[in-house]
């Protein structure tokens, strides 16, 4: 393997070494989608947004699999770029406002803790990079599923 594409990857998988720094990096992933999430929306355009999420998306299968060549397929803690594009999958739709913004951190880290049906089928069956990423992906689906649910029925969350 390439020592380059092995670096790239950790840099990314990692979201450039956040995922080592703390006890909770789950948490500062989401934080950190949140943030970007925030910051293209306000500062770009939604469709700056959707071609930001569509790439990363893409882009974070090949890098943590290149990653866990190295380090093994588990589902590693410094691995958070699946906590980052999850995080961005609520705010698809719901960017509106701040408190979108943190009901859908809220929501998602709650999902990814706590890995509801199916998101604990592939966590459980599935170490490798399909596994990472797509619980967690499922956890945002999920989260926006609940906010357009709540917004439907006029919940005063939303």
């Amino acid at each position: 393997m390439n020592d380059y594409n092995y670096i790239f990857s950790k840099n990314i998988s990692t979201l450039f070494y956040l995922g080592f720094f703390s006890k909770m990096p789950g948490t500062l992933g989401s934080l950190a989608g949140l943030i970007t999430g925030f910051l293209l929306i306000k500062y770009f355009s939604i469709i700056i947004f959707y071609f930001f999420f569509f790439i990363i998306f893409l882009a974070s299968f090949n890098v943590v699999r290149i990653y866990q060549k190295k380090v093994g397929e588990t589902d590693k803690s410094e691995i958070i770029i699946d906590e980052y594009v999850g995080q961005l999958i609520p705010l698809i739709y719901f960017h509106h406002s701040y408190k979108d913004f943190l009901i859908a951190f809220f929501f998602f880290r709650i999902f990814d803790i706590i890995k509801i049906f199916p998101a604990n089928i592939i966590d459980r069956k599935y170490s490798n990079y399909f596994g990472v990423i797509f619980d967690d992906v499922i956890a945002g689906i999920q989260t926006l599923i609940l906010m357009l649910t709540l917004k439907y029925y006029n919940v005063f969350l939303l």
